[in-house]
């Protein structure tokens, strides 16, 4: 080998080598991301409240709080608990139980035996385009259209316990007014209810339903229920921006009508006398829910750095800072008033609310949580920023409260969200 030759071979040799030593002791292992299985991305980091600037310009705070929330299973959201039920619009859901025959069996001597029944859990919702009503077994997951029946632009239905008697809401185009048609489900009729109803509630076992009709001199209330047609007058105001939900037999909460700019009130309606007594007040963008025994109400105060989250206790009149930002009723109470499940805002932008958000000017990302209120602790469930951002709405919890099924704001779509 000539001299030149192996100079050259010799001092690629140690160039090599040298590359090879600086790799193995000097060059440090890169760190690893914590990636999300659903989506492939890393998880989104988690603030302390800070404000943050929006590509606005305007500011923004931060409502994740890992000081003051456990997280299930250690790390947020490693598994997908999120699943979306519709592609399309909704304009109301409800959840039930049914009876249904299993599928069956073939004896030895070729004879069917006696179908079997089970309980099987049904989520039915109503697409809003055409007012078409679905169902979806929740354990197959399959899904069947159950009614042709089309009225365009439904803007709200009501469902009672069954799922099977509903109201519908939608832009009347003979006065340009909300109609309210109540009817069931393979029935051949139903019935309208009067003009301008501004407000319906349903009653705890979901039968019956306590409505608001606007007047030339206020508004006055009623009550019937979805299978009897029979309606009773238990209320009458000169004040008509009112918010309803039924508490029990003999009650109905009354809240103002929500705005930041003015103090909210929250009142007590007695059905039986129709007397009103206020329960507290002066509380701006006041927007409320209470437990089923109305001893206890989840409320938002609008601030200056946007919407908090309380408790009241409605026999003390004592008040708990939970420390959260979000609107009440992103919220819903489980079914022993221990637990209240909420969708709350990863960052809120803005004060005014909850006109902004109402309006569709502001829209949030939620993260859910499981609220203790006994000891106030709160875990998080799952954050929808780690897969598809949701903006939760019209919560429904059910029977067992290991599903928690909400309508997404940003495009009325209907999700489910296992919160076992």
């Amino acid at each position: 080998m000539p001299k030149k030759t192996k100079i050259i071979f010799i001092t690629t040799f140690i160039l090599v080598l040298l590359v090879l030593i600086f790799f193995i002791f000097f060059k440090k292992s890169p760190t690893k991301k914590n990636i999300n299985p659903n989506t492939g991305k890393p998880f989104t980091s988690i603030g302390t409240n800070t404000k943050t600037n929006n590509s606005n310009g305007s500011s923004g705070i931060n409502t994740n709080n890992n000081n003051n929330i456990n997280w299930k299973n250690g790390t947020p959201n490693q598994i997908s608990k999120f699943f979306q039920i519709t592609d399309f619009a909704i304009a109301g859901a409800g959840f039930t139980e049914e009876m249904k025959p299993v599928l069956n069996t073939v004896n030895t001597d070729n004879t069917q035996t006696t179908p079997k029944l089970e309980s099987v859990p049904i989520i039915r919702y109503v697409k809003r385009q055409t007012g078409h009503i679905y169902e979806m077994n929740l354990n197959t997951k399959k899904v069947n259209k159950v009614s042709n029946s089309t009225i365009p632009s439904v803007h709200e239905v009501l469902f009672d316990s069954s799922a099977k008697n509903f109201i519908y809401r939608y832009v009347s185009t003979e006065n340009n007014s909300i109609a309210s048609f109540i009817t069931s489900l393979g029935g051949s009729k139903g019935e309208f209810l009067p003009f301008n109803i501004t407000d319906v509630s349903l009653s705890l076992d979901k039968n019956s339903f306590f409505y608001l009709i606007k007047n030339s001199s206020g508004v006055s209330g009623f009550i019937r229920s979805f299978t009897d047609n029979k309606t009773t007058k238990v209320f009458k105001s000169s004040f008509s921006d009112w918010l309803s939900q039924w508490i029990s037999n003999n009650k109905v909460y009354l809240t103002t009508k929500p705005s930041w700019r003015i103090n909210g009130s929250l009142f007590s309606l007695n059905t039986k006398t129709g007397s009103l007594s206020k329960v507290f007040g002066g509380i701006k963008g006041l927007t409320t829910l209470a437990n089923s025994n109305g001893s206890v109400v989840l409320y938002s105060d609008s601030l200056n750095i946007g919407p908090k989250l309380f408790l009241l206790n409605t026999k003390d009149h004592s008040i708990v800072n939970l420390d959260s930002y979000g609107l009440a009723e992103k919220c819903i109470w489980g079914k022993n008033n221990l637990y209240i499940y909420c969708g709350i805002p990863n960052t809120i932008v803005g004060t005014n609310y909850p006109d902004d958000w109402y309006q569709g000017l502001q829209s949030f990302d939620d993260y859910f949580v499981k609220i203790n209120t006994k000891t106030k602790e709160i875990s998080t469930i799952a954050n929808s920023l780690n897969e598809t951002p949701v903006d939760a709405t019209h919560l429904i919890l059910n029977k067992d409260n290991t599903l928690l099924f909400f309508t997404n704001k940003k495009d009325s779509t209907l999700w489910s969200l296992n919160i076992e």
